[in-house]
């Protein structure tokens, strides 16, 4: 059972900008910097928010070329692999890391300039393979220390898995708009790759103690524009949660299939992204509009967002036309020191440049970039919080009272954001999940008991 909580005030958090997160998309790191001052805390600021599904800069291709290019993290791989950092114009420095997510043994290779490769690069600039068969069947973890123009530093993680031995041909992380189910179990991100599939109930595990943390150096500081305090009454239309009971255990990484009467399915996801500061968060899974997460994130000094627990479905670049609405229904813990948001996340195009997220609760965080408007979609009124201009970037719709579930009229937002110059008319996922900073070490639970799209 999760901790109770009493009603408290959101936490206060004053937000540092991070390394440029649009010059290279797939990156989605939360900086900032603890309040230590009464002046920061009457700031009333929240905390910088991540965006969900693609949080990795670790890349996976089959090709020397680097095409064709997925997630490394939750991909199933054999045989040769390259492994690549996708390049940023402000990143100096790569240093890699091979099952030492501690970094306890010396990184296996150091990169300083473009193309960031994992197994290095030849004389005519494509990547060296990487032989798995170095490797055993089962899973690894790569982490990658990025050092930026400004001195400043950050990690990522990619766990995948390793399977030369199995007689079925492994596969990787799908690439946008496909979705990928497999009979064994494996760790997977956002995108599905091979995963959990079977709905036999097992028991839930507890949670275990949290890990010490380890911290990511915050470059300048950012706007400081105010989102919305989350204390007001939530509203809610749909009927009482409903109880799961004997579910389907998602370990960190791993995710299950469920599938609808009509044939369609949805991807229960434990999606730990980046979980560089310790804790343990665990699914327990009755179908994919009944499930519940526990989570005992402890407080980490950069504060960045640490996992994106979800269900999504996966579409082949369907149009935006089709997609009319989602019935959802979600609620977290209101405790003293923690900080989430629950939100919808959908990737608009065929890649990772244009990311639409809905807030419908949030706690103690901050969208990224700044407010650019006030619009009215299904009777609630949402902030329009934009990074980047133009056909991309990152807008984000942040709900100025909290929703515990309803109908998100999806196609509004749609052509919402098509008015403000995004060009994309498609979509490959779409995701509703929680992104976790931290639970202040505390187990707690969050509920999700309702979810379907009409499409």
């Amino acid at each position: 059972m999760a901790r109770s909580c009493r009603p408290a005030m959101r936490p206060i958090w004053d937000p540092v900008r991070r390394e440029s997160r649009l010059a290279a998309r797939v990156h989605r790191k939360v900086v900032v910097v603890l309040a230590v001052s009464i002046a920061l805390v009457l700031s009333g600021l929240g905390i910088e928010s991540a965006s969900a599904s693609t949080r990795s800069r670790l890349a996976l291709s089959l090709n020397p070329d680097r095409s064709n290019a997925v997630r490394l993290a939750g991909s199933t791989v054999k045989d040769k692999i390259y492994v690549f950092v996708r390049s940023s114009k402000s990143l100096r420095k790569v240093a890699f890391y091979l099952d030492s997510s501690r970094r306890t043994k010396p990184p296996v290779r150091i990169e300083r300039a473009a193309p960031f490769d994992f197994a290095g690069t030849a004389s005519d600039g494509t990547a060296v393979p990487y032989d798995t068969k170095q490797l055993a069947d089962g899973s690894h973890a790569i982490k990658v220390v990025l050092t930026w123009s400004d001195g400043s530093t950050s990690s990522r993680r990619a766990k995948f898995r390793v399977a030369n031995g199995v007689t079925t041909t492994p596969t990787t992380a799908p690439a946008p708009g496909t979705t990928t189910t497999a009979p064994a179990p494996a760790e997977t991100t956002t995108a599905p790759a091979p995963a959990e599939t079977t709905t036999a109930p097992a028991p839930a595990e507890t949670t275990t103690a949290p890990a010490p943390a380890e911290t990511t150096t915050a470059p300048a500081p950012a706007e400081t524009t105010t989102a919305p305090p989350t204390t007001s009454a939530p509203t809610a239309t749909a009927g009482p949660p409903t109880t799961c009971t004997n579910g389907k255990t998602i370990r960190e990484g791993a995710g299950a299939t469920y599938s609808e009467a009509d044939g369609g399915e949805y991807f229960v996801h434990n999606n730990n992204w980046n979980d560089n500061a310790g804790g343990n968060t665990v699914i327990t899974a009755c179908d994919y509009d009944n499930w519940y997460l526990i989570s005992d994130t402890p407080n980490h000094s950069d504060m960045s967002v640490q996992t994106y627990p979800n269900v999504h479905r996966d579409y082949n670049n369907v149009p935006l036309t089709r997609i009319k609405s989602a019935r959802f229904a979600a609620s977290g813990p209101r405790c003293n020191g923690c900080v989430y948001n629950i939100a919808f996340d959908i990737w608009l195009g065929s890649g990772f440049s244009h990311e639409l997220m809905i807030w419908t609760d949030n706690w103690g965080q901050r969208p990224l970039g700044k407010v650019v408007d006030t619009v009215t979609f299904g009777g609630h009124e949402y902030q329009v919080w934009r990074s980047g201009s133009g056909d991309g970037g990152v807008i984000t719709y942040l709900s100025t009272t909290p929703q515990l579930s309803g109908e998100m009229p999806l196609s509004e937002f749609f052509k919402d954001v098509q008015n403000r110059g995004w060009k994309a008319t498609t979509t490959w996922q779409v995701d509703y999940g929680v992104e976790i900073v931290d639970t202040n070490g505390n187990p707690e639970r969050f509920n999700f008991t309702d979810f379907a799209i009409t499409d």
